[in-house]
């Protein structure tokens, strides 16, 4: 059992009670690099003397803009040893939210990993007083190398900080899909009681290998990574998402932190391979892959489970390194058609639910406690309640200080020691709790029925031809939908086809593509109920990006911004044209 309150209680401990020889690991071209337990430790401690060299004190706002990986680690260990607030920005955050977040959190000391983020604030950097950096090339007198950095520092700790757990250690930003980004604020002791309630639930020992590949930026793989640390196994981390495909077989993790949309694409792929698949092994594929989407995920096997797991889910599991022991879904809800497939071919998802205000796990699934469809439990020192309108509310050491420089906003979401969390949820007698929308996502059509957007936006983007889908229905005669086709399935088929034109815009306006993404909306219509069927549809030609502002750094679309971009669009769907009722 842990009894930590700050993040330097976690160090201690690293220091003295975990001795992992292949602690944490990068890629280097396509070598691994790697760092021990203690060469973390000594190097955090490190960056600490020479922050603090630097005039970095208690309270201090630092910002880390960085891809994942051990730097990122060790300079967010540094500043929580000076009693200093880092200010995680997401790699692939938007110029306008970067420059945004930096002037609001008042950012005068940075660490930048890439040429790329180095270039794109390039106005501001001269007006820093301090820029570490990793792959860039400047400089300037207030620029220094990450190496050169640490090679100056004293080995005498330069720093004497007494740090409480109720001190602040970090502002994260959320994505901003309903507005602009707001500053979460959480402590250390936000922080470690986390770590005191995971460790509890979900049991981890130094034999476990972990592959990151999620953004240590978002609070979801922060809060797992410290549970990594503290648990004293072996990390790796991904050098690019579009590569886990392939360091997964390398790897071989027991454990990975997925999110849903990750989940659904494997799902997709695996489904295609299989409908690719030719002869007997086709039949085989058609059989077990049938049979793992349908089957009850309590039901005993029978002959066909029996037969399908030697034949094809055994290779299924070796494509997931064939040995994962806990893959945990979180960051937005995981379809019940995702989760029941990967249940029936071998593979238990613990799904969990949380927030950024909430440092964020609020429940997950555990080993012992574990129920298909929901999301878990609360953790031992979370309470969780439900209003009247079925809204779920949350209090416990997990919920944040408040929104940076926000006292308002933090007024309405905090009231009475309980967070307000905007989700609509269910609590059954077990304590089992079910997500069942977001607040502000369960339309009203203006005839009064009520649309869940959510679920009927998961079962389109199950189509292996859709990458996001968004629902128009709030104050509307009846429901519509914006559709983001993926481009390379996309130009596989009009390459296939033979389809006229040349780019991917082209091919969406194909009326070839248009009747088969029809197909895919009668099949999700037939599940629903009158008033949530999807009457009209429109296919967007042009990519969702974070550029664009239609995706937040944490890849979900950002309704409003989809709303304001592609009105037209939505207008024409209701529009009065002939045949309409």
């Amino acid at each position: 059992m842990y009894d930590f309150k700050t993040f330097p209680d976690l160090l201690k401990y690293i220091d003295h009670d975990v001795h992992n020889e292949k602690f944490l690991s990068y890629l280097e071209g396509t070598q691994w690099v790697t760092f021990t337990s203690q060469q973390f430790v000594n190097t955090s401690r490190k960056v600490a003397n020479a922050f603090a060299a630097k005039g970095i004190t208690k309270g201090t706002t630092v910002a880390i803009i960085s891809d994942s990986s051990p730097f990122w680690l060790m300079v967010d260990f540094a500043l929580q040893e000076l009693g200093a607030i880092s200010v995680p920005i997401f790699a692939n955050i938007s110029s306008e939210n970067l420059i945004y977040q930096i002037e609001d959190a008042e950012i005068h000391y940075m660490f930048i990993a890439s040429q790329e983020k180095f270039d794109q604030l390039q106005e501001h950097i001269p007006k820093m007083e301090l820029v570490v950096t990793l792959d860039v090339k400047d400089e300037a007198d207030n620029i220094i190398h990450f190496d050169q950095f640490i090679k100056e520092a004293s080995e005498i700790p330069a720093y004497q900080v007494e740090i409480d757990g109720d001190d602040l250690a970090t502002i994260i930003y959320t994505s901003g899909s309903t507005g602009r980004p707001k500053g979460v604020e959480l402590t250390h002791k936000n922080f470690m009681s986390q770590l005191i309630d995971v460790v509890q639930v979900i049991p981890l020992h130094e034999k476990h290998i972990a592959l990151s590949f999620l953004p240590l930026a978002h609070i979801f793989e922060r809060m797992v990574m410290s549970y990594y640390l503290a648990s004293g196994l072996s990390v790796y981390f991904a050098d690019d998402v579009k590569n886990v495909g392939n360091l997964i077989k390398e790897v071989r993790p027991t454990i990975m932190t997925v999110v849903p949309r990750l989940l659904d694409k494997i799902y997709t792929k695996m489904h295609e391979n299989a409908s690719n698949a030719k002869g007997i092994k086709w039949l085989i594929a058609k059989m077990a892959f049938s049979r793992a989407d349908h089957k009850d995920v309590e039901s005993a096997p029978n002959i066909v489970d029996r037969l399908s797991q030697k034949l094809v889910y055994k290779k299924l599991l070796e494509a997931l390194g064939g040995r994962i022991d806990f893959l945990i879904s979180g960051g937005a809800p995981l379809s019940q058609t995702t989760e029941r497939f990967f249940t029936n071919i071998g593979v238990t998802i613990y799904q969990g639910y949380g927030l950024s205000e909430t440092s964020p796990v609020i429940s997950v699934n555990t080993p012992t406690d574990h129920k298909f469809g929901t999301t878990g439990k609360a953790l031992p020192s979370v309470e969780v309640a439900l209003m009247e309108d079925d809204e779920l509310l949350v209090k416990g050491p997990n919920v944040m200080k408040g929104y940076h420089k926000q006292p308002e906003k933090t007024a309405q979401t905090i009231e009475d020691g309980w967070l307000h969390t905007g989700d609509l949820a269910s609590i059954d007698a077990q304590g089992y709790i079910t997500i069942k929308s977001r607040k502000k996502e369960l339309f009203k059509t203006s005839t009064g029925k009520y649309v869940s957007a959510i679920v009927i936006e998961q079962s389109l983007a199950q189509s292996k031809w859709i990458e996001y889908a968004l629902l128009v229905a709030d104050n509307q005669p009846y429901v519509t939908a914006l559709l983001f086709l993926d481009p390379l399935i996309i130009e596989s088929y009009a390459q296939k086809k033979r389809l006229r034109g040349d780019t991917f815009e082209e091919y969406v306006t194909d009326p070839k593509v248009e009747k088969l993404i029809a197909a895919v909306v009668d099949q999700t219509n037939k599940h629903l109920n009158a008033w949530e069927k999807v009457k009209k549809f429109t296919l967007v030609t042009e990519l969702p990006t974070i550029e664009n502002h239609i995706l937040t750094p944490s890849m979900k679309v950002s309704r409003h911004k989809a709303y304001d971009r592609y009105h037209e669009m939505i207008e024409k769907m209701y529009s009065k044209t002939e045949g309409d009722s």
